[in-house]
């Protein structure tokens, strides 16, 4: 409710309120904890401030009683000194009350009592003597009564008996001040009390020397005691009596406080404590009073009403609040007139995020789309790119294959063009012996052409001879048949050498075209030879390319692997862009919503 309630403001009020709650915390915080230091400090001072004047008045009230104290226990040492050295005087001795009692204005009385014949056992010679009673004892009694000192015995008819001032320090044979008292002195009733000094003689309790003091000058210094205007002091017995305090009806009664702060009195140690009073929350501190080097210590309390230590404190508070609620009027006043501008910007922001959010939503959902193809053209090119990975993989092992052949193949051609060098040679060899062979046959039909002439002379000359042989007859006889059997000879030589021509004719006919075909073929085996090189050196070109191809496709199975993987990866991220493109989506919806807002506000 509280939620849809604050969502019904308006922008300047959704944006103050919280500044002006958060402000609020903020200082009163401050104010906080600066109240609580200035409580803390408040406190911190007025406890030192009571204890330094505890101390100062607590020492006064010990230093009066402690006056007393030494009177007694200088006159008793003396009278105890007396009684050692058998010196005893009682005039003197009581002369000598007399002028303790004479020296301060402050002593009510001064007085002696000692046991049966304790002092110089002589108590019958003094019966019913001046300044002795009927028993004749030491009980001198110097009493101050206005201007005068007069004197009396302790017991008479108006004390005929003897009190636990006198039984109490004679018992305990420790010397006490005791416990404060009332008495009326020349018409006044006063609160007093006496400082007794016991005289102890080989272990026995012999007589006692006491000084009677008012305790006005006490209260009056009690009274004095008040470190604010609305303190109070109160001077507490070590019997937990009241001695002196504001309240003249609690004076002489038993102080009535709880349980811890009578502890802490007992305790006999400074000490402070809060209590709860009729005058509310109060901080009481505790003082002790050690009386001279008894056992006995009074205690003064000192009771100041919390809300008086903390005044100071409260005012600041009040201040503070007061800075603290200007600060934060004008704090609002600032944020508030700041909201109104910002509203006006952002209503105009609003608008015009609008529009962009309204462009975003369909550029995103034109992502979303592209991204779903993108995703779906990813998966598809990755079946592809994995069919393409594995008939590239059937390629790269034909073209292994092919790599291997064309290097088969680079070493044979590379064996027959070395074949074909080889045979380039023996045909060229072959044409220069059928060359030499045709040059011989030239000149073996030249030298048949010479036989065929010599076997056409001879036959001429055979033919001639025997015409000679004819005319010569007879005689000529034998050399016709010689020149016959000569011109037969040169016949069958002509017939022969022109087989032979014609047989060499043929052969150098035959040997020509040999040469010329040994020629050609030797051109062709040239030609081959190149084309053998040109074929071995495109084998090896072609194995170099094979390789190189082989690796290249190594290189391209390499690449299309890990085109695979980017493919698969940008399918991936394709996804990844289309979970994207949705959860923008649902944050422009969110930007819609709050730009809504914005303008409603």
């Amino acid at each position: 409710m509280l939620f849809r309630g604050f969502k019904r403001l308006s922008f300047t009020q959704q944006l103050t309120l919280p500044i002006a709650v958060v402000g609020t915390l903020v200082l009163g915080g401050i104010a906080a904890l600066s109240v609580q230091d200035s409580f803390r400090d408040a406190k911190r001072t007025a406890q030192t401030l009571t204890l330094e004047m505890g101390r100062t008045y607590s020492q006064q009230i010990k230093t009066y009683l402690d006056k007393a104290f030494s009177q007694a226990e200088v006159v008793g040492r003396s009278l105890s000194m007396d009684v050692q050295n058998h010196l005893q005087d009682r005039n003197r001795a009581y002369l000598t009350l007399r002028e303790v009692l004479n020296s301060d204005s402050q002593y009510l009385a001064t007085w002696s009592a000692w046991e049966p014949n304790a002092y110089d056992g002589k108590d019958t010679q003094y019966m019913n003597s001046e300044m002795h009673e009927k028993t004749g004892r030491v009980y001198p009694w110097w009493v101050r009564q206005g201007d005068k000192i007069v004197y009396k015995t302790l017991l008479n008819e108006e004390t005929p008996d003897l009190g636990d001032w006198y039984f109490q320090p004679m018992q305990s044979k420790q010397s006490m001040l005791v416990e404060p008292y009332k008495d009326t002195v020349n018409g006044k009733e006063l609160v007093m009390t006496s400082a007794v000094y016991t005289i102890v003689q080989k272990g026995e309790a012999k007589g006692l020397v006491g000084v009677d003091i008012s305790l006005d000058s006490i209260k009056n210094l009690v009274t004095e005691v008040r470190p604010f205007a609305d303190s109070q002091s109160l001077l507490i017995s070590d019997k937990m009596m009241v001695v002196a305090g504001p309240d003249q009806t609690a004076v002489m009664q038993p102080y009535q406080a709880d349980a811890d702060l009578q502890a802490l009195i007992q305790r006999h140690e400074i000490g402070s404590l809060e209590v709860k009073s009729t005058r509310g929350k109060e901080m009481v501190l505790v003082v002790p009073v050690p009386i001279y080097d008894l056992e006995q210590n009074w205690t003064l309390v000192i009771r100041t009403p919390e809300k008086t230590i903390l005044a100071a404190a409260y005012a600041s508070l009040w201040r503070q609040l007061g800075f603290s609620l200007v600060g934060l009027l004008l704090l609002m006043s600032v944020v508030y007139l700041g909201a109104k501008r910002s509203e006006k910007k952002i209503s105009t922001l609003s608008s015009g995020l609008t529009e962009s959010s309204l462009g975003i939503s369909e550029d995103l959902q034109h992502l979303n789309t592209t991204g779903g193809q993108l995703a779906e053209a990813s998966t598809r090119a990755a079946a592809s790119i994995e069919e393409t990975v594995a008939s590239l993989e059937e390629i790269t092992s034909m073209v292994r294959l092919n790599t291997g052949n064309a290097q088969n193949a680079a070493v044979l051609s590379g064996e027959s063009a070395k074949l074909a060098k080889t045979g380039e040679t023996k045909i060229l060899e072959l044409v220069q012996t059928m060359a030499a062979i045709e040059s011989s046959s030239q000149k073996i039909e030249e030298i048949i052409n010479i036989i065929d002439d010599i076997a056409f002379q001879t036959n001429l000359l055979a033919l001639n001879a025997s015409v000679e042989a004819a005319r010569a007859g007879e005689h000529g006889k034998g050399f016709a048949v010689v020149a016959e059997a000569v011109r037969s000879l040169a016949q069958r030589s002509a017939s022969a050498a022109k087989d032979i021509n014609q047989l060499i004719s043929v052969s150098v006919t035959q040997v020509k075209q040999g040469t010329v075909m040994v020629r050609e073929n030797g051109e062709v085996l040239k030609q081959m030879s190149a084309s053998i090189d040109k074929v071995a050196t495109l084998n090896q070109e072609i194995a170099g390319a094979s390789q190189q191809q082989s690796a290249g496709i190594e290189q391209i199975n390499v690449s299309i692997n890990q085109l695979d993987q980017v493919i698969q990866r940008n399918a991936s991220e394709a996804g990844e862009i289309v979970t994207a493109a949705a959860n923008i989506s649902e944050k422009s919806e969110v930007m819609n919503s709050t730009v809504k807002v914005l303008s409603a506000a």
